[in-house]
């Protein structure tokens, strides 16, 4: 079972480290990057902590492979949907709006894209493609999924994991995309009660995503 004490320590740490660089200046990519890192950190720490025990985390090539080509699907469909959501959304906001949303959405990787020190951008990747994946898919699939599953059926218990993940990315025209995303890598988590599958298709996404990004 899910260390309950543990999930909601990680959660906790979490919304302080949230709240506190709300209250701080983060004025460069560095800056985030020291916050993205101390963020990740604990979740991985805390969230490793939680799901101690229940044997949610194991090497398996095939499940590795399975998630790397669901990642691809994936990047697919959530930008199927946004597209969908952007155009729907400007006829009732207008363009202007939508622009205006859509350029608060994606200032966190606009900051981290332009740090110019080459180590420190490949800091920023790794962080955005590999620390993202592992941190998220531990608390939301691993810990608090996995929690859910034992007090709820599996189809209400992924809905909610997912709506969670896709509230606290804080997204207006991304939020109904991440939230098929959470879905889809919920759904991943319950068929297997393995994260690689899950890690490997988010880590897919984010790297499309930020190569098309830079591109």
């Amino acid at each position: 079972m899910v260390n309950k004490r543990w999930l909601f320590l990680v959660i906790l740490g979490w919304i302080l480290l949230l709240i506190i660089r709300m209250g701080t200046a983060v004025e460069s990519g560095e800056d985030l990057i020291f916050w993205m890192v101390l963020q990740q950190l604990w979740l991985i720490f805390g969230s490793l902590m939680a799901v101690k025990g229940t044997n949610v985390l194991r090497w398996d090539i095939k499940q590795l492979g399975w998630g790397l080509a669901a990642g691809v699907g994936m990047f697919v469909l959530i930008n199927v949907v946004n597209l969908i959501m952007i155009v729907g959304l400007s006829q009732i906001f207008g363009a202007a709006q939508i622009q205006s949303w859509l350029t608060q959405e994606q200032a966190g990787i606009s900051m981290l894209l332009s740090i110019e020190d080459r180590i420190g951008f490949l800091l920023a990747a790794v962080l955005i493609t590999l620390g993202a994946s592992i941190s998220e898919e531990l608390l939301f699939r691993g810990a608090l999924l996995k929690s859910l599953l034992e007090v709820m059926r599996p189809g209400w218990a992924v809905f909610i994991g997912a709506l969670f993940f896709a509230l606290v990315h804080f997204y207006v025209i991304q939020f109904i995309p991440v939230l098929i995303s959470g879905i889809i890598l919920g759904s991943m988590f319950t068929a297997s009660n393995n994260l690689i599958r899950s890690i490997a298709a988010h880590a897919v996404v984010n790297t499309l995503a930020l190569l098309i990004y830079i591109l």
